[in-house]
């Protein structure tokens, strides 16, 4: 053979070599990032999202996927449960495989510990998770604020000019979160014009059926409270067997009135408390503890039951 042809062929097998070396150090890396999010530290959820605390848990690592929000970096509120952290960082890396390059905003997830987080009714037992929207310009690029930013149902943001809601990236990552093998999602909590253009996205692309219901079921504007047109509030179910941790909180009716009523013989007209009740309600996201001043005073109904909200906002 001669020489110039066997130096050719010497160089393509090196070449198709190496390519072959790369593409499995890759998946290597890829499943042994997988793997090492399954094998997070589970801890503990006690108590519920708006009185508990952790005990153990995982922290979210630092990512070329994942970007926390300026606004929210201070304090490292980014602990939860494994199967919480872990659902977080394996979203962004599906996105981010689907849409090269895609980062995902990080908010609040926990505190170390857990407990009350200024601004915050809930996030207290590291089942809550804070997600940013994906972002767009006009030309498809992915941008970013150093805050959350409000969109409409068009998909326009009021005060950011030029900004998209990015529907695929954000479908994705609902799907994603909805799909994953460790954590059972049980609420997205986010405003009803996004979660309408959301289903309207998974319909136009063909998405199957079971998901978009799951979606339109696990998708709810929380009522009570600020409408989550900026981010997604995540909630993730207590993991199996874990028995100090409680599913939902539970809401407080105030009595004082009408119990005050009944002992000297007088009944509150219908339509009076009805209202006393309404606005005594917390939904199953925001649900304050009763101090122990309260506690002969009030009735306790899960959450669950509940539809009508306090008439107080907080963030969530």
């Amino acid at each position: 053979m001669p020489r110039a042809i066997a130096s050719i062929v010497i160089a393509s097998t090196l070449a198709v070599f190496a390519s072959r070396t790369a593409h499995a150090t890759n998946a290597h890396r890829a499943s042994s990032s997988q793997n090492a999010t399954l094998a997070l530290p589970m801890g503990r959820s006690v108590g519920s999202p708006t009185s508990g605390h952790i005990v153990g848990g995982a922290h979210l690592a630092d990512a070329p996927y994942l970007r926390v929000m300026p606004a929210d970096q201070a304090g490292d509120v980014r602990w939860g449960l494994g199967a919480l952290v872990g659902m977080v960082d394996r979203a962004a890396r599906h996105v981010r495989h689907m849409f090269p390059g895609a980062v995902l905003n990080v908010g609040h997830l926990s505190r170390n510990g857990g407990g009350n987080i200024e601004q915050h009714a809930s996030h207290e037992s590291g089942r809550d998770a804070d997600l940013p929207f994906y972002v767009a310009d006009a030309h498809g690029k992915e941008i970013f604020a150093e805050h959350m930013v409000s969109f409409r149902g068009d998909g326009t943001a009021p005060t950011w000019p030029g900004a998209r809601f990015d529907d695929a990236k954000n479908w994705a990552l609902v799907a994603a979160l909805l799909d994953d093998p460790v954590a059972r999602v049980t609420h997205i909590f986010v405003s009803s014009p996004i979660r309408q253009r959301l289903l309207a996205y998974a319909s136009r692309t063909g998405v199957p059926e079971a998901l978009r219901t799951r979606a339109a079921f696990t998708m709810v504007q929380p009522h009570g409270t600020l409408p989550h047109d900026d981010h997604f509030h995540v909630r993730i179910a207590c993991p199996s067997g874990m028995q100090e941790c409680v599913e939902n909180p539970v809401v407080h009716i105030a009595r004082r009135r009408h119990d005050h009523d009944r002992a000297h013989g007088r009944e509150a007209p219908a339509h009076e408390a009805q209202a006393s009740a309404t606005r005594a309600v917390t939904t199953q996201e925001h649900a304050p503890e009763p101090s122990s001043n309260d506690a002969d005073h009030l009735e306790v109904v899960p959450a669950a039951t509940m539809i009508e909200t306090t008439d107080t906002p907080t963030q969530d």
